[in-house]
């Protein structure tokens, strides 16, 4: 990884300068791009799987290889998420960077505004391409002119933007890069289950507004309507991810370095 300057501390660093620094630190890893290229791919080989495994020219069936194949994606972006604010820590670079940023809150903040950026660049970029490979492999089907596709195309890239973030945020308040992929999927999608496990409609309906369940509208023209429909589900997404990034201000400006 190059070295990336930032100022002495005491003097005064914009967040502009911040999320460039955050920027070229991402940009100098091989293990970005690697990361980013391996989702884009992977979502493009399962959904050619699923594809031939479920033939048949129909829009049903064309966006679900679609969601299928998001799924290597979907989990990527929160490696990528997580390595984005557990680099730092792992190479016992976060003392400089906090010393040149001794409030904090705007180092946070460049690396979600970064982990925003990737999330819906990759998700968008892997969303777009395997709804094209979806689309010519069944023959058909639907095409990004049908209503409702562009909306499911804009959830996706969205909801990249979602897991990316998560990953992050998660990352900053656990400081290790598997520790953080496996908090973030614990909480995206193993906790929901567990809440809606309890005999209560009210437990039901919360564990639907976890990003990992309310995201189920996004990748579907027909709303199912055991889920949160695409707008409840982006209100919902949005409300937990802002309260992430809000704990990881408080948690990283409380912690030592």
């Amino acid at each position: 990884m190059t070295t990336t300057t930032l100022p002495a501390s005491g003097t005064r660093v914009s967040f502009g300068g911040v999320f460039t620094s955050e920027w070229l630190k991402f940009r100098s890893l091989r293990s970005s791009w690697w990361l980013a290229g391996s989702a884009v791919v992977g979502t493009l080989l399962l959904v050619a799987f699923w594809s031939t495994a479920v033939p048949g020219a129909s829009l049903a069936n064309v966006l679900a290889a679609m969601a299928n194949g998001y799924v290597v994606c979907g989990l990527l972006l929160i490696v990528i998420g997580a390595m984005i604010s557990t680099a730092d820590y792992e190479n016992h670079a976060i003392t400089v960077f906090l010393a040149a940023v001794p409030s904090r809150t705007p180092l946070v903040l460049a690396k979600v505004l970064l982990a925003a950026i990737v999330g819906v660049v990759v998700g968008g970029v892997a969303g777009a391409l395997a709804l094209a490979v979806s689309i010519a492999l069944h023959g058909g089907g639907a095409s990004f002119g049908d209503p409702g596709v562009l909306r499911v195309l804009g959830d996706v890239a969205f909801y990249g933007a979602v897991l990316c973030v998560t990953g992050a945020t998660v990352g900053l308040v656990f400081r290790s890069t598997i520790a953080s992929v496996g908090a973030a999927i614990g909480y995206l999608f193993i906790v929901p289950i567990i809440i809606g496990l309890v005999p209560l409609d009210a437990f039901g309906l919360f564990s639907q507004t976890f990003p990992g369940n309310a995201s189920t509208n996004f990748f579907g023209v027909t709303v199912d309507p055991g889920h949160l429909d695409p707008v409840s589900g982006v209100i919902a997404a949005v409300i937990w991810t802002a309260a992430w990034v809000v704990f990881a201000v408080f948690w990283v400006k409380r912690r030592n370095a």
